[in-house]
């Protein structure tokens, strides 16, 4: 707790005394997708969603490959608690649906599932959404709410990061995605490998959205290293996210922006 304390003061700091943004991709995307709000019926769509999983509550069994939860220990939690304590928020999954569709998205890989909330945010601005989650019992709870919610362009596989990384990934017949959103492990050590795996499928167009940057010291460590990774030229630090470009025309160039 102190650790994100600590860095989510120096955050509003850095961010507060950017006088100005002198990447014009980064001045544009943060004048008109990050302080922007979303469209009505995207918000509406958003919230609609996510009222289904609070209104659909059960008993899942989590097989946790990651660092888990800071709140659940428990192998088996109620839909609940995870809503509340381990998926994007309003405001989060509302940010992932504009961020994908000002970048326009066609392709999007979801390194953690969990109870559809980013997936459902994916799935509403872009055409392709492949979403990774370890827990069998937690993504066909995922997979009922989306077909519910009549979401079609969303494939749901279950198996470990580094199992799909290593080995689904490479059959798949088109190789590179615009976005990939990693939301889920919260391991330094291990982000920091998914992120060099994911290398072949990325160009320097793509985009990579890390989640809970700050969650501890190793995330932290390896967020570091991320931005001044050779292919990495732009990276922005909104404190929750940090987010990776390539873009060969942009010099490297780390931002702070509160969102």
């Amino acid at each position: 707790m102190l650790h994100q304390l600590k860095h989510y003061l120096k955050h509003r700091w850095k961010s507060f005394h950017l006088h100005g943004i002198h990447s014009p991709f980064v001045f544009t995307l943060n004048r008109d997708c990050l302080q922007k709000r979303s469209h009505l019926a995207v918000n509406e769509e958003i919230v609609r969603f996510r009222e289904s999983v609070k209104n659909h509550p059960q008993l899942l069994h989590i097989e946790d490959h990651g660092a888990g939860s800071k709140r659940l220990q428990e192998d088996t939690r109620k839909s609940s608690e995870i809503l509340k304590h381990n998926c994007s928020s309003l405001k989060r999954a509302q940010l992932l649906s504009r961020l994908t569709h000002y970048l326009n998205v066609q392709r999007a890989l979801e390194l953690g599932t969990s109870l559809g909330i980013g997936t459902h945010a994916l799935a509403m601005a872009c055409q392709q959404v492949t979403s990774i989650e370890a827990s069998p019992e937690v993504r066909d709870y995922a997979s009922a709410r989306l077909k519910a919610a009549r979401v079609k362009n969303a494939h749901l596989v279950t198996g470990t990061f580094q199992d799909f990384l290593d080995g689904t990934l490479h059959q798949q017949p088109s190789g590179v995605y615009d976005l990939v959103f990693i939301d889920g492990h919260h391991d330094g050590a291990e982000t920091l490998r998914y992120f060099e795996a994911l290398q072949p499928f990325l160009n320097e167009q793509s985009v990579v959205v890390i989640d809970d940057i700050y969650w501890s010291k190793g995330m932290t460590r390896a967020w570091e290293q991320l931005i001044h990774h050779p292919k990495v030229t732009a990276s922005i630090d909104t404190y929750q996210w940090g987010i990776l470009f390539f873009r060969k025309e942009q010099r490297q160039q780390a931002f702070h922006i509160h969102v």
